[in-house]
């Protein structure tokens, strides 16, 4: 119980450290350079509704997806991810070094870090979704992104579960998922918020 305390404690003193916008503009919605070309404009005088229009019409299409931007809770989703990986990730080599040398202390800290982290991931899933809103098109790394977001959002807190019996091998399996998920969920994250071939492969 005082292990649990602490480590809800720790991790709302990690949550409220978090810089708001670790990630800065994120522009997902942006049409890109391999786009259509735009259609040559008409020699024809437009009228003043469809010259207004016509000058909206850019600007609905790069916000297609955003939320309001006057809104700190459609910002919230960079600020949310960092801690959810790095205490899973954390869960993960703590619970790695205790199959070689048994610790309790090391197999609680690693059952710590899973809750930790497992609250974390929901709260970055739920952000993640009022970031972008019920909006369900985009590219593959967007659907790749968005769908294992969510799906470690569901299997990190069963894992945090499991962590508690004393069999521990099941932990380890999904941990073992969870941590090769999050590492691409990762790079696809950071393709989305630095563009393509952000690491330069």
């Amino acid at each position: 119980m005082i292990v649990a305390v602490r480590g809800a404690a720790i991790l709302v003193l990690l949550l409220l450290a978090q810089p708001l916008l670790a990630h800065g503009e994120e522009r997902h919605g942006e049409a890109r350079a391999d786009a259509a070309p735009v259609s040559a404009p008409s020699t024809e005088s437009p009228t003043a509704p469809e010259a207004l229009a016509a000058e909206k019409a850019p600007a609905r299409l790069a916000a297609e997806h955003d939320a309001d931007p006057g809104s700190i809770w459609t910002s919230l989703h960079p600020a949310t991810v960092h801690f959810p990986i790095a205490l899973l990730l954390a869960a993960a080599l703590a619970e790695f070094v205790s199959v070689f040398r048994p610790s309790a202390r090391l197999t609680n800290a690693a059952s710590v870090m899973a809750w930790g982290g497992a609250a974390g991931a929901v709260v970055a899933a739920l952000f993640g979704w009022i970031h972008t809103g019920f909006w369900f098109a985009g590219d593959a790394t967007m659907q790749w992104h968005r769908w294992t977001g969510t799906g470690l959002a569901v299997v990190a807190p069963v894992a945090a579960i499991f962590s508690m019996r004393a069999n521990r091998w099941p932990f380890r399996i999904l941990l073992l998922a969870t941590t090769l998920a999050l590492l691409a969920q990762g790079y696809w994250g950071g393709e989305l918020a630095h563009g393509p071939n952000h690491l330069g492969f």
